[in-house]
């Protein structure tokens, strides 16, 4: 995916631009928003709920038993679209924000020489609602053991300016506190699942039908279950409301 972004984007850097035209910082700034853009798929599945919402639906897939239905497209894209309606405001408050001081300020060339501060600029003003979201959706042991971390190891003159509100600390606590979250979930999803696979399996044996796999009763009855209780929807609903 990185490897074809880049493809699709070099053509902005063989324009036939003067050498007068073409400075350093220029092609600083270019070279800044190609690894932008090829770094975005990333930052939208590590920084939204994108995650958790994957991991929880691919367990109640492998908790129903077929491995198949729904396919990892549809997974995704049901991961994707309830992303939209979790970072909907957040996304919302940086778009805001980022347009109220691009208003404030002189046109200027996306890669002229000047664009690069001016692009540092709007990062800085759009970034604060994304802190936001992650420290009021991670956990404080997390962020606390992530500070702790980083200030280890980081070199003796960054560790003066270092705090567990800055995103090498909190976007790690943040992932570590969605994974923890979804498997969570996941094991209650299990659960009741696991007490079907157990009943069916021990009655299959007390009725000596030790040939007959479990599977072929309890899926109907997994299936059955999900059903009755409009699982998906229960499931998506209730991930969706543990965001703040």
């Amino acid at each position: 995916m990185i490897i074809s972004n880049l493809l699709l984007l070099l053509p902005l850097l063989a324009t036939d631009a003067s050498a007068d035209s073409l400075t350093s910082a220029s092609v600083v700034t270019r070279m800044a928003v190609i690894a932008g853009i090829a770094l975005l798929p990333f930052a939208i599945m590590l920084l939204t709920s994108f995650t958790k919402m994957v991991v929880v639906l691919s367990l109640l897939r492998q908790a129903i038993g077929v491995q198949q239905a729904p396919p990892n497209q549809v997974i995704n894209g049901m991961a994707i679209l309830m992303s939209i309606y979790v970072m909907f405001p957040t996304g919302l408050q940086m778009y805001q924000e980022a347009s109220t001081y691009i208003q404030n300020q002189p046109k200027t060339e996306l890669f002229s020489s000047e664009s690069a501060l001016f692009i540092k600029n709007v990062v800085d003003v759009s970034k604060e609602p994304l802190r936001k979201f992650l420290q009021k959706n991670t956990t404080r042991n997390h962020i606390v053991y992530f500070y702790k971390l980083a200030y280890s190891k980081f070199p003796q003159e960054y560790k003066k300016n270092l705090t567990n509100q800055d995103f090498i600390v909190l976007i790690p606590a943040y992932i570590t506190s969605q994974l923890k979250g979804a498997f969570e979930i996941g094991v209650l999803i299990y659960l009741p699942f696991f007490v079907i696979d157990l009943v069916t399996s021990n009655i299959l044996l007390a009725m000596g039908m030790m040939m007959l796999s479990p599977l072929t009763i309890a899926l109907p009855l997994k299936l059955l279950l999900l059903v009755m209780v409009d699982g998906w929807t229960l499931i998506i609903q209730g991930i969706v409301q543990t965001y703040k």
